[in-house]
């Protein structure tokens, strides 16, 4: 396994950082931005960065303030749209599921779409709730931005769920959260396990055994997983759910990371678990169906790639819309309190074969139903998995 912080994607980080509340250490660009530090992280493109042979050799260091304003001009975009910084206190506050506020994501019309959950919001406000007021005012984002970072101060909100005003209280603070929930859905004569997964983050890992535990003893028909909202996160921990449902295949290559040019010194292979090292509570699926959206990138991406070789495309069912397209994925790197990722591979399967950058498409279209929580059966996604089960076909 390579190193245990090896990250392939965090657009989760941006949900996290960006959605539902306030993140204490969410500025990155208070630190002075040294000289030094922009000749480090020149160097870096243009050495360990995938398309470095694309990289100004000269650079006018002078004309940046902040970090990310170098690399948006640096990273080569098209196709990097994802290189980027962040403090050593946003990453570890990631990785191990913490943050501040409410605890929730919404639409520009402020419509809730997603509730983290163990979050302040969890069990109060409700995925599909529409925002109308924040302590008697005319709801609006900057109204909600500053709710969010008054910890511990109690905001209500008035919400129209299901046609009714609700008013509902709820105080942001620092928390913790989870990424997993799993639940088993009877479909006919079928056990379902769904399992929602919303990061790879390193602390997922006991949450989601736990659920395949469950699942392993229940002896589930069938396996849906959520990914709809997954920037992605951790390969290692993406290999690590490969494991959980599949251990037919130990010992595999799951997937590799293919570096550039001066790096293949660097490439290096995520195997299926040894059979001497399986705990006992793997399923073995034959087929898999996964929820996807934009927003199901990179380790996502990875892990559906990883087992087509195996299950064969036509038992990897993707549900939704096409996903967010990034086969490559990056190694952070630090200087003083700045943590750097760069892209620096491609991340392909056992069949050498790398997701397009335009994603995966999927087999059924199907909305996101943001009037049902996840995990409801009527929900449109799951809705359209739990068809496919029963009929072997889209609805």
């Amino acid at each position: 396994m390579m190193h245990k912080f090896l990250f392939s994607l965090l657009l989760s980080v941006s949900l996290l950082l960006n959605s539902c509340g306030s993140n204490s250490h969410s500025d990155g660009n208070s630190q002075v931005f040294t000289l030094q530090e922009k000749e480090f992280l020149h160097r870096l493109f243009l050495t360990e960065y995938l398309w470095y042979y694309r990289v100004a050799s000269h650079v006018d260091y002078a004309q940046f303030s902040i970090p990310q304003e170098m690399i948006n001009t640096l990273r080569v975009n098209p196709p990097d749209k994802w290189s980027f910084t962040m403090t050593s206190q946003q990453y570890e506050d990631f990785v191990n599921q913490r943050t501040t506020g409410f605890g929730f994501g919404y639409t520009q019309d402020l419509q809730i779409f997603l509730v983290r959950i163990g979050a302040p919001a969890y069990g109060k406000l409700q995925r599909g709730d529409q925002i109308m007021q924040i302590n008697g005012q005319e709801a609006s984002t900057s109204l909600l931005r500053e709710a969010s970072q008054n910890l511990n101060a109690a905001a209500t909100f008035t919400v129209l769920r299901n046609g009714s005003m609700v008013d509902v209280t709820v105080t942001p603070r620092e928390y913790s959260f989870k990424v997993s929930l799993g639940k088993i859905i009877l479909q006919g004569s079928k056990k379902v396990g769904y399992l929602r997964y919303d990061a790879f983050t390193e602390s997922s890992v006991a949450e989601f055994e736990t659920i395949f535990t469950t699942f392993h003893n229940e002896n589930i028909d069938e396996l849906v997983i959520d990914l709809r909202y997954n920037g992605g996160g951790s390969l290692a921990v993406a290999s690590s759910l490969i494991d959980n449902i599949t251990n037919a295949y130990a010992g595999q290559r799951q997937m590799y990371l293919d570096w550039n040019a001066n790096y293949k010194n660097r490439n290096a292979n995520y195997t299926f678990e040894d059979a001497d090292l399986q705990d006992g509570n793997e399923l073995a699926m034959q087929r898999v169906l996964f929820l996807v959206t934009k927003d199901s990138a990179s380790a996502s991406e990875a892990v559906i790639n990883a087992l087509k070789p195996y299950l064969g495309d036509a038992n990897v069912i993707t549900v939704g819309e096409e996903t967010h397209g990034k086969p490559v994925g990056m190694t952070g790197r630090t200087y003083g309190q700045n943590y750097y990722f760069l892209i620096n591979f491609f991340v392909k399967n056992n069949a050498d074969e790398t997701t397009s950058f335009d994603g995966i498409p999927v087999t059924c279209t199907a909305e996101d139903d943001i009037g049902h929580i996840m995990g409801d059966k009527n929900e449109t996604m799951l809705s359209a998995a739990l068809y496919y089960i029963q009929n072997n076909g889209c609805p």
